[in-house]
């Protein structure tokens, strides 16, 4: 009753705001979304332009950010937050929310400009729905094989063109500036996989933890935020067999950055999270081959192969569930000091990613372009 209430209130105060605080609206679906929300946010509100920000999550930062040309809103996630999507009058509405009017949540019946912002650089057309990106009127592009995915799919299936902006993706940047050499002595693996039943986390995730720290390694275990909230009893087994273990760590807020900056090698199957790591911070990646996440049945169809596939072997090496045995030695030879590596990086990151550096300043220069059309 207390959290319906709430999103009461949020619901009349967003309709009592002010018409300029309704031009730019953000929304976050979970405080997960802050950190890829912020940038462009805070670039807006640099450049003395008013922003609301409407989150459905209690522990959201945003709620706590203080600013003149600023107003955040908790709206829940209940029938409020339905009445506000059907309802919404704004101009420019930004999120990170894949599947807009594919479910619950649909484009409000008012003339409302939906914009997209991308959470990963991973592809769009095989480990999200094939409708995902259909319904939105502009996407801000990470890198060009997203823009080039999306063009493919409106030709192929005859789809709604939408406005593809060539934006980028400022959680890279930040990774790229704050980027550091493990510093701890012994050398740190990080465990992030994805989520999921067939996720590397859900069928081998004991016996690769037990893999790295019986080899002398230690282990900070960062599991998705989907795999806490699905299936907890699954981290839980492996925190209590490991808590009293001073190699052991582990790490339940995705947007951490701390254990990333701190390990020197991760592990994962097929979270977009070994994209970032190896682009941003220029450290190795080992992929243990688990069944790829497939939502999109027909993504073969666009004849492009997802980077989270193509990449895997030029930022790492692949090992097979069956072979875990064979994980330390290639923890240790991918921990060699490879001097071409760093550079291998930067050539990958300014071949998938837009605007490197720059994307602060693109972002509200293509926004304040958008209100002008509007």
């Amino acid at each position: 009753m207390k959290t319906f209430f709430k999103g009461f209130q949020g619901y009349r105060a967003y309709k009592k705001l002010p018409k300029s605080f309704k031009e730019i609206v953000f929304y976050s679906e979970s405080f997960q979304d802050w950190h890829h929300l912020k940038p462009l946010l805070s670039g807006l509100l640099n450049q003395k332009m008013t922003v609301t920000y409407v989150t459905s999550d209690e522990e959201d930062p945003g709620l706590l950010k203080q600013s003149l040309n600023y107003r955040s809103i908790y709206i829940g996630k209940g029938f409020f937050r339905i009445l506000f999507f059907q309802y919404l009058k704004a101009k420019l509405f930004i999120l990170t929310m894949m599947d807009l009017d594919n479910f619950e949540l649909k484009r409000s019946i008012h003339p409302v400009h939906y914009v997209y912002l991308f959470h990963t650089l991973g592809s769009t057309h095989m480990v999200d729905q094939e409708e995902s990106y259909d319904h939105y009127d502009t996407i801000f592009c990470a890198g060009p094989h997203q823009k080039n995915e999306i063009e493919k799919r409106e030709a192929i299936k005859k789809v709604r063109k939408k406005n593809l902006i060539q934006y980028g993706y400022p959680r890279l940047e930040k990774l790229v500036q704050i980027r550091s050499k493990a510093d701890e002595k012994g050398k740190v693996v990080l465990l992030a996989p994805t989520w999921g039943n067939e996720s590397l986390i859900n069928t081998i995730g004991e016996d690769v933890c037990a893999k790295i720290i019986e080899s002398g390694f230690k282990l900070i275990l960062r599991p998705h935020h989907e795999t806490l909230k699905r299936t907890p009893e699954v981290i839980s087994q492996i925190e209590n067999r490991y808590k009293n273990n001073q190699s052991f760590k582990l790490v339940t807020e995705m947007s951490d950055t701390d254990s990333l900056l701190s390990s020197d090698i991760l592990i994962c199957d097929w979270s977009g999270t070994a994209i970032e790591y190896a682009l941003g911070l220029e450290k190795p990646v080992i992929f243990i081959d688990t069944p790829p996440r497939v939502r999109n049945p027909n993504w073969e169809e666009l004849k492009s192969e997802p980077l989270e596939m193509s990449i895997r072997e030029k930022v790492g090496q692949i090992i097979s569930p069956t072979k875990l045995n064979d994980l330390s030695s290639a923890i240790t030879q991918l921990l060699r000091n490879d001097q071409t590596f760093p550079d291998q990086m930067k050539s990958l990151r300014k071949e998938f990613v837009y605007n490197l550096g720059l994307s602060e300043i693109v972002g509200p220069e293509e926004i304040k372009k958008l209100l002008k059309t509007l």
